[in-house]
C-alpha cells in the first residue's frame, strides 16, 4: 500500500539520507530500506529531501530508482570515505543507517565504521541483527558503529538488553521501534486464495529467502499427520533461494526439500513458489494463509520481518522459540513449539485447525498488535526520534570531528609488477595493448625518467632489490639518451636507434626531476654519483622556456639542493626559471582566470608545485602567493561534488572556451596529489591533505564515471578516463603516475603526524 503524505505542516523541514541495501536488490534489508525511506518521506514536511546511499554486492550494481543517489561497492574499503564525503557535502540534516553485519565489507562489516568516522552529520542506526554472546570481532564492529551513532533503534525489547550487556551501549542511546508492516484491512483468507489457486485449501505459509537455517524440512515432516486429518491442507514455501546460498550451492536445499516431501507422500501438499515477490504479492499471499509458520533453527534471531508482516495481517503463528518470536507471541498471537520437533509442529497445527474460535481470537490479537507496527506509525516514531536527535545536537552541538588520519593500511600496497612486465634490459617500453608491452613503440626519455623516480621512491620505502635493479636500468637508459651537449634524445626505437633528431624540452625537465629525486633520496653512493654526473651535464647549457618543462626542472633542482645545498648552478637555474613562471602568471592572470597561460592543458598541478618548492628554498613570498592562488583556481575548476573532474586532453580548456571533459589523464591527477601535499607542507592546512587524498582516489574510481583506472588484479593503470569508460590499454606512463601518486602519499605518511594532521617530507 503506497503511503499518503500526512498533514504535518507544523513539522520542520528535515533532509534525511538512508544507507543500506535497496530495491531491486533482493533481500530483506533492501525492502526495509525502501519502505523506511518511502514512508519517512511521507511523514516529513513536503519540502524535505530524502535519498538513499545503496550498497552493492556485485560490480555492475543494480538498476536503481532515482531515490538512490550514491552507490558503494560493499567490498571496496575506498568507497566508504567517498560516501562520507558525498554526504558531508550534501544538505542533509541526518543519516539513518541500516546495520546488519553481512551487508558491509570487511570482517563483520567493519568498513562501515570508516564511513561513520568521517561523517559530520548526526546518525541514527537501525540494528537489524543483535546477537547475544558475540565473538570479539563482531562485538568490536558493533561497538564502533554504536560509538559514531547518536541513537540506535532496535526492533525488540530483548535487543536493548543485549546491546547493553554484550556491546556496552548505554541504554539511553537505545530506542525500541517495531519493524514496519503494510497496512492491510482485517479480512477473511478465503477472499485472497483464488488469486493463487488455493481456493478450498487450508493454507500454511512460510515466506523468505530460502536457506538451510529456515528449518523448512521439519514442517514438511509434520505434514503427513496434518494431511491425515485435514487432506485439503497445503504448506506453501514462498521465496527464492538466498542469493549467496544459490551462488555457493545452487538449488541443493530446495531439491532436498522436494525429495523429502515426495518420500513422505505429501508432494501434492507442499507447494514451492520459487521467486522474489513484490510487496503487494507478499501481502496477498500472507492474507491468503490460515496459519503462518516460522520453523527457524537459529534461536538467536532477534527480528524477523516476515513474522512482523504476519502480525500486521492478523495471522495466527506457529514458531520455534527464537527471541523475536517468543517476544511477539507472548501477546496471545500464536504458539511456540520446540525447535527441530515435527511432532510438536503437527500437534500445534492440528490444535489450531480444530479450534476455529481460538484461531479467530489469535487473529484479532495479532491484528491489534500489528496496528502498532504499520509503516505510518513506525515512520512517525522514527521522525520523532530524528527530531529529538537534531534538537539535542542544537542544544549541545557535537564536538568537531577529528579528521581521520590517512593511514598506511588504508592504501593499496605499491606493486611494481606491471613496471617489471613493461621493462626489458634496455628500459621501460612506452605503449601496451591492454597490459602487453608494444615493443614497436620503443623507449621514451620521459617514461624512463619518471620510472626512475618511482623505483627510487619504492626502494627508499621498501629496500627491495627489484626496485633497486629497476632504478639502475632506467638510470642507465637516461645516460645512454644524453647527447654530448647534455641534452636528451626523446625517443629510442626498439632496435636501439634514435627516433628523433630534435630534443623536446619536456623530456629535459622530466629527466632533471627524476635525477634530482635519485640524488636526494637514494642511499647507494654509486647510483647517486652516476645520477649527479648526468644531472650536472644536463644543467650546463640548460635553456628551457616552456613553463611545464621549467617546472619539472625546478623540482629536480630543488631535490638536488636538498642533498647538496649551496650548489650554485642548480640554485641559479631554479631562481631564473621560478621568476619566469611567476612573471608568466602575472602577465596572463586576471580576476576570473588565475593561471600561467591562456589554456589549462595537462599536468596542471605541476606549475603551482614548482613555485611552492621554489618558495621553500628561497623564502620568496611572491612564489608562495602565486602558487596558492593558481592552485585555488585549479581546484575551483576541477573539484566538484566531492571528486576531481579533470580537464580532458580532447580540447583541454582554453580561456573563455569550453572545458573538455575527456580524455582525463593520470599525469593530471598525480600533479594535483603532489601539489596539494607540498601546499600542506607550507600552509599546514588539513584541507590540502584532504584534497590530495581525493585527487589520489581519482585513480580508484572517485571520478566523473565512478570507475577505477587502477587494476587490483594485475597492478596496472589504464591510460585514460574516456567518454564511455576507462581506456583498456595500460602503457608505461599511466602506471608510473599511479605509482608516483601512491608512493608520494606513502612517503608523506612515513614522516608521521603533526598536531593531528599528517606531515610530509
Amino acid at each position: 500500500m503506497a503511503p499518503r503524505r500526512a498533514s504535518r505542516t507544523a513539522r520542520p523541514r528535515m533532509n534525511v539520507a538512508f544507507i543500506g541495501n535497496y530495491i531491486p536488490r533482493q533481500c530483506g534489508i533492501a525492502t526495509f530500506t525502501y519502505d523506511m525511506a518511502t514512508w519517512a518521506k511521507a511523514a516529513l514536511n513536503p519540502a524535505s529531501d530524502v535519498f538513499v546511499v545503496a550498497m552493492n554486492d556485485r560490480p555492475e550494481g543494480y538498476d536503481y530508482p532515482p531515490m538512490v543517489r550514491f552507490e558503494v561497492q560493499a567490498g571496496n574499503p575506498r568507497d566508504y570515505p567517498r560516501a562520507a564525503d558525498y554526504l558531508n557535502m550534501s544538505d542533509i540534516d541526518l543519516v539513518n543507517l541500516q546495520h546488519e553485519f553481512g551487508i558491509y565489507g570487511g570482517p563483520k562489516g567493519i568498513y562501515i565504521a570508516d564511513l561513520l568516522r568521517d561523517l559530520r552529520k548526526p546518525v541514527v542506526t537501525t540494528a537489524h541483527t543483535v546477537l547475544p554472546e558475540p565473538e570479539p570481532d563482531r562485538a568490536a564492529a558493533m561497538a564502533e558503529v554504536a560509538e559514531f551513532s547518536d541513537a540506535i533503534v532496535v526492533m525488540s525489547h530483548k535487543s536493548i538488553d543485549f546491546m547493553e550487556q554484550y556491546y556496552s551501549v548505554p541504554r539511553q542511546k537505545l530506542h525500541m521501534i517495531h519493524h514496519g508492516v503494510p497496512d492491510v484491512p482485517f479480512a477473511d483468507s478465503e477472499q485472497y486464495k483464488p488469486r493463487w489457486g488455493l481456493q478450498g485449501k487450508t493454507v500454511l505459509l512460510t515466506f523468505g529467502l530460502l536457506h538451510p537455517r529456515k528449518g523448512i524440512e521439519y514442517m514438511i515432516k509434520a505434514m503427513p499427520q496434518i494431511v491425515e486429518r485435514f487432506p485439503d491442507a497445503v504448506y506453501v514455501v514462498l521465496g527464492a533461494t538466498h542469493p549467496p546460498v544459490k551462488r555457493r550451492e545452487g538449488e541443493k536445499y530446495r531439491f532436498s526439500l522436494k525429495n523429502l516431501a515426495r518420500d513422505l507422500g505429501v508432494e501434492d501438499n507442499v507447494i514451492f513458489y520459487d521467486r522474489f515477490v513484490t510487496l503487494e504479492e507478499l501481502t496477498h499471499f500472507i492474507a491468503a494463509c490460515d496459519i503462518y509458520v516460522t520453523p527457524y533453527l537459529d534461536m538467536d534471531q532477534i527480528v524477523s520481518g516476515t513474522l512482523a508482516y504476519a502480525m500486521g495481517l492478523g495471522k495466527p503463528v506457529i514458531s520455534t522459540p527464537y527471541y523475536y518470536a517468543v517476544e511477539l507471541l507472548a501477546e496471545g498471537t500464536g504458539i511456540v513449539v520446540p525447535v527441530r520437533e515435527p511432532e510438536a509442529m503437527s500437534e500445534a497445527t492440528l490444535d489450531l485447525l480444530g479450534d476455529p474460535d481460538r484461531m479467530l481470537k489469535m487473529r484479532k490479537n495479532a491484528y491489534a498488535l500489528g496496528r502498532k507496527m504499520i509503516w505510518s506509525e513506525v515512520s512517525r516514531e522514527y521522525v520523532d526520534l530524528f527530531d529529538k536527535v537534531l534538537a539535542g545536537r542544537k542544544v549541545a552541538p557535537a564536538a568537531p570531528a577529528q579528521r581521520k588520519p590517512i593511514l598506511l593500511r588504508d592504501l593499496p600496497r605499491p606493486r611494481l609488477d606491471h613496471l617489471v612486465r613493461m621493462t626489458d634490459g634496455t628500459g621501460i617500453i612506452h605503449s601496451a595493448h591492454f597490459d602487453i608491452p608494444d615493443r614497436s613503440s620503443g623507449y621514451y626519455t620521459e617514461d624512463n625518467a619518471m620510472a626512475l623516480a618511482v623505483a627510487v621512491l619504492s626502494h627508499v620505502q621498501s629496500g627491495d632489490e627489484t626496485s633497486h635493479a629497476l632504478a639502475r636500468t632506467y638510470l642507465g637508459l637516461l645516460q645512454y639518451m644524453q647527447k654530448p651537449d647534455g641534452k636528451f634524445h626523446a625517443h629510442l626505437n626498439y632496435d636501439r636507434t634514435f627516433a628523433d633528431q630534435v630534443d623536446g624540452q619536456e623530456c629535459q625537465g622530466k629527466a632533471l626531476e627524476a635525477l634530482g629525486i635519485a640524488i636526494a633520496l637514494e642511499e647507494d653512493d654509486a647510483l647517486v654519483s652516476f645520477a649527479k654526473l648526468v644531472f650536472d651535464d644536463a644543467l650546463k647549457d640548460l635553456d628551457l622556456t616552456y613553463p611545464r618543462a621549467q617546472s619539472y626542472a625546478i623540482c629536480g633542482c630543488y631535490h638536488y639542493l636538498t642533498r647538496f645545498p649551496g650548489a650554485s648552478l642548480p640554485e641559479a637555474a631554479l631562481g631564473r626559471m621560478a621568476r619566469e613562471i611567476a612573471d608568466s602568471y602575472e602577465l596572463n592572470s586576471s580576476s576570473d582566470w588565475q593561471w600561467f597561460e591562456d589554456e589549462l592543458t595537462y599536468a596542471n598541478g605541476l606549475m603551482p608545485r614548482a613555485l611552492l618548492l621554489a618558495h621553500r628554498l628561497t623564502r620568496d613570498e611572491r612564489y608562495r602567493e602565486v602558487a596558492l592562488e593558481s592552485l585555488e583556481f585549479l581546484t575551483r575548476t576541477c573539484y566538484t561534488q566531492g571528486y576531481f573532474d579533470l580537464v580532458g586532453d580532447q580540447g583541454f580548456y582554453p580561456r573563455g572556451g569550453e572545458r573538455a571533459k575527456f580524455n582525463q589523464l593520470p599525469v593530471e591527477a598525480t600533479s594535483l596529489v603532489e601539489a596539494y601535499i607540498d601546499a600542506f607542507t607550507i600552509v599546514r592546512d588539513d584541507r590540502y591533505l584532504e584534497l590530495a587524498r581525493t585527487a589520489f582516489e581519482w585513480f580508484l574510481g572517485r571520478n566523473a564515471l565512478n570507475q577505477p583506472l587502477y587494476d587490483f588484479a594485475d597492478f596496472s593503470c589504464s591510460d585514460s578516463l574516456m567518454l564511455h569508460g576507462v581506456n583498456l590499454d595500460k602503457g608505461a606512463e599511466a602506471t608510473i603516475h599511479w605509482l608516483l601518486a601512491l608512493l608520494r602519499v606513502q612517503t608523506a605518511l612515513h614522516v608521521g603526524p603533526l598536531e593531528g594532521a599528517v606531515a610530509v617530507s
